[in-house]
């Protein structure tokens, strides 16, 4: 069968705006299982000692799966992200399930909440986006900002040197409904960035390249030192969502920090 290709549009946006339009489930969607999620959320809970009443913001939510999960746990849930149709969709969650979710558009850089959340929750690789670590960098400063003092902060990221040790140029899976991905990953040492691009071929032969996502690999020690530039303590590590160690084998870095 001929593949027809459709090619990536000329964009001008960042990165991280273009591949969550559409990229991004099609190359994770399948991955995203509720198994999955319901174990993310409950670590989450877990790991920051998380009640109901509690007020936590899930920044980068997506489309609210850790939010939704946190909120019929009976917690004040905020969940924020940039792009605006996953935000329609949490809501739409929350409303078929009775759920009450606040829902807010907007960059991590600038979290519009001062001193208010007994703890924030940044699930699934999703800090390290930026243009530079002086972004990511304010991206803690607003998470900072937004705690109350005492309250709590949860990180989770691939472990670079996982990445590092189990490094692959190409790999390929096949989803449940046909869809063939390819991976194509480019690591670069020296900037500690992972670069990732994808071929989504669907079952019925039609194809799309995606560039895919950059992101800024960091070691356990420059994210402490982040962490407590911005005024965060660092407190407990893991390697993985059952609290497993976090170690060079350990395929997570997950951190929990507070704002004394």
């Amino acid at each position: 069968m001929s593949v027809e290709d459709k090619p990536v549009k000329p964009s001008t946006a960042p990165w991280y705006v273009e591949f969550f339009e559409e990229d991004y489930r099609a190359a994770y969607g399948s991955t995203l299982t509720e198994e999955r999620s319901d174990a993310e959320a409950a670590f989450a809970s877990w790991a920051l000692d998380l009640s109901a009443g509690q007020e936590v913001l899930d920044l980068c939510c997506g489309h609210g799966r850790h939010a939704l999960r946190l909120a019929a746990a009976g917690m004040k849930v905020t969940g924020q992200d940039l792009n605006g149709d996953y935000l329609a969709e949490a809501r739409a969650a929350a409303s078929e399930k009775g759920l009450s979710l606040e829902l807010v558009q907007g960059d991590m850089r600038e979290i519009p909440f001062s001193g208010r959340f007994d703890a924030v929750i940044n699930m699934f690789s999703a800090f390290g986006y930026l243009e530079s670590e002086a972004e990511d960098q304010k991206a803690l400063e607003a998470v900072h900002g937004a705690l109350k003092p005492g309250g709590a902060f949860l990180v989770d990221l691939i472990n670079r040197e996982w990445v590092i040790t189990n490094f692959e140029e190409k790999d390929w899976r096949v989803d449940e409904d046909g869809t063939t991905i390819l991976e194509r990953r480019r690591l670069d040492l020296l900037s500690s960035r992972n670069y990732v691009s994808f071929s989504i071929i669907g079952s019925d032969g039609t194809r799309r390249e995606s560039s895919g996502h950059r992101m800024r690999l960091y070691t356990l020690t420059e994210m402490a030192g982040m962490l407590g530039r911005a005024g965060l303590l660092l407190e407990k590590t893991f390697g993985d969502y059952d609290a497993g160690a976090y170690s060079i084998n350990s395929r997570r870095m997950i951190l929990a920090a507070r704002k004394p």
